[in-house]
């Protein structure tokens, strides 16, 4: 599975447009009055501004990058000034040995949960210096439900997508390939890298590699367009 789109709120849009486009330098493909798309790699991540007074909408979303450029990522990000946001075991670092991955994560000037994710099982290492072609596409878009055993069953039937390596529990699941995933979080969890916890936030994703078709997930604010 891979993601080609990601659609979601701010109440920061101006500030997101100049750390996205700007401060990352990734090429701002369309601007519009109330929303700005900027393409990472082989997908494209739009921000819109809320119209909900005092929403201040946030999510967690990864990006993928070379397998080799987890040690040179945090040396871009420290000079853009950008602080990584250490974790329990006071290590900016989180080691997946079941994912063989390695990630780093950070909040932009919206308080979005980023990460940067070098899977080691892929293929893609890069030798020159890093740089925004460094990140290679958005491979995680975190989703939370309410009962994320109950819309896990729901997704990979309708879907026709599968638990990736396994990981599913009563409040976490990662639905898709080593290329693109659906984090599902249950309501209430704090995002891994982070001391925020999952809300409901109005997201919409068009996703490449399932079943065709449109969804909804019960009456929460997402949609999910496969092609």
């Amino acid at each position: 599975m891979k993601i080609q789109h990601v659609h979601l709120l701010t109440d920061h849009l101006a500030k997101l447009e100049e750390f996205y486009g700007t401060q990352f330098g990734l090429p701002i493909v369309e601007r519009q009055s109330q929303s700005f798309t900027v393409k990472a790699g082989r997908s494209y991540l739009t921000f819109s501004s809320t119209h909900i007074s005092g929403d201040n909408p946030y999510y967690h979303f990864a990006f993928d990058i070379p397998s080799n450029k987890i040690k040179d990522a945090k040396s871009w990000l420290q000079s853009k000034a950008i602080s990584l946001n250490v974790l329990p075991n006071h290590s900016v670092e989180f080691v997946s040995s079941s994912w063989n991955s390695t990630s780093i994560y950070f909040y932009d000037p919206a308080g979005n949960i980023v990460e940067l994710i070098a899977r080691h099982d892929l293929r893609n290492e890069r030798d020159t210096s890093f740089h925004a072609n460094h990140l290679l596409s958005i491979s995680e878009l975190g989703i939370v439900v309410p009962d994320v055993v109950g819309v896990t069953e729901r997704l990979t039937r309708e879907l026709s997508i599968h638990v990736y390596k396994g990981s599913v529990t009563e409040n976490f699941a990662a639905l898709g390939s080593v290329e693109g995933l659906l984090i599902l979080s249950e309501y209430d969890r704090v995002w891994l890298g982070s001391n925020k916890p999952a809300r409901y936030f109005k997201t919409e994703v068009q996703l490449e590699g399932v079943r065709t078709g449109s969804y909804t997930i019960s009456d929460l604010p997402y949609f999910l367009v496969c092609r």
